[in-house]
């Protein structure tokens, strides 16, 4: 492997300073909500905004050192091959190119393959999911004081903040997987087996790691997530108080999360084709992500009839059963095999 190790020191040192300064913001944020249930609104809740404020700033700072670690990336590590076997790789990628309906380009030495990883991958993708809720939360903080609702809205980010830190830190181990799978790039290798780790690499690195839809799906998806969680504080502070101003947000929120969520299931369809063929259909968060927007089609739908007898509790139930549905496909990454095991 090229020498990548101070770069690596650098983001590790940078990040777990970010991390600790996350972790005490968090804390006081914690002490702050229970200071409100005890004092509600005033200074309590002042306090509580620029806290909020700070860690939306601080994982705003964790996003940039991400993305100068994947330009240190970029500009460090490519699929460079000697040039007398640069005739001989495009012979291969021809006739690859001749068996499948999706053809890869042509190897120039003049320009080596390079990874243009997006700022989602492995652990990474908590943080930018969970400063997308941040913001999010700060702007329904502001268009509703509803003392339960701003309440939820915090300790759902001081939760995310925790699982960040201690669960799933992207700083303490930079990309495990993706460095474990590049690693025996940078060995010394005969022309042939680098040849044939050429092929076993570059597919991927089109498909998968530069492909214009992981800058595109992946983070609708993300979207569509921070805004669900913004919903079930809503419909969570409806249910609670009975408000019409909940509910209203509950479903500002739910038409916004509804948009970003189907954007990006149809933009992953064109996606999965590409990258792995027809075989793709009944993976498990495939599955679990369709079920999940049958819920919330329902909840849509039921939220029409909102006047009537008995509506109120089940349309704020069914809010509360889309966040859960959310939570389940999230973890089939986990636990189902599939292509997605592990994302």
């Amino acid at each position: 492997m090229p020498d990548f190790g101070s770069a690596i020191d650098l983001y590790q040192t940078a990040g777990s300073l970010l991390i600790y300064l996350l972790l005490i913001t968090a804390a006081a944020l914690a002490v702050c909500i229970i200071w409100q249930a005890k004092q509600p609104g005033g200074k309590p809740e002042r306090v509580a905004y620029f806290l909020i404020l700070g860690i939306s700033a601080l994982l705003a700072a964790g996003s940039i050192l991400v993305i100068w670690f994947h330009w240190e990336i970029y500009q460090h590590m490519s699929l460079r091959l000697p040039e007398n076997l640069a005739h001989e790789i495009n012979r291969w990628l021809a006739a690859a190119n001749s068996r499948s309906s999706y053809t890869l380009p042509m190897y120039n030495p003049a320009a080596p393959p390079r990874y243009v990883l997006p700022f989602w991958l492995e652990n990474e993708k908590y943080l930018f999911w969970f400063l997308a809720y941040a913001g999010m939360a700060l702007f329904a903080w502001r268009r509703l004081s509803q003392p339960i609702f701003r309440i939820l809205l915090q300790v759902l980010l001081v939760i995310q903040v925790a699982v960040l830190c201690l669960a799933c830190n992207p700083f303490h181990q930079p990309l495990p997987r993706f460095f474990e799978e590049i690693s025996p790039w940078f060995l010394p290798l005969a022309p042939m087996s680098r040849l044939g780790l050429f092929m076993q690499f570059y597919p991927k690195l089109i498909f998968y790691y530069n492909a214009h839809y992981m800058w595109i799906h992946p983070p609708l998806l993300f979207l569509a997530y921070a805004g669900l969680t913004v919903f079930f504080a809503g419909c969570v502070a409806m249910l609670r108080t009975g408000e019409t101003a909940c509910e209203i947000m509950a479903y500002a929120y739910a038409k916004a999360s509804y948009l970003f969520l189907t954007l990006g299931m149809l933009l992953g369809y064109p996606w999965a084709l590409q990258a792995w063929g027809p075989n793709w259909w009944w993976d498990p968060k495939v599955a679990s992500s369709l079920m999940m927007w049958i819920v919330f089609s329902t909840y849509l739908h039921a939220r029409l009839y909102l006047s009537r007898r008995g509506m109120w509790s089940f349309v704020g139930g069914l809010g509360v059963l889309c966040f859960c549905a959310m939570l389940f496909t999230i973890m089939a990454s986990f636990f189902f095999p599939g292509e997605h095991t592990g994302h």
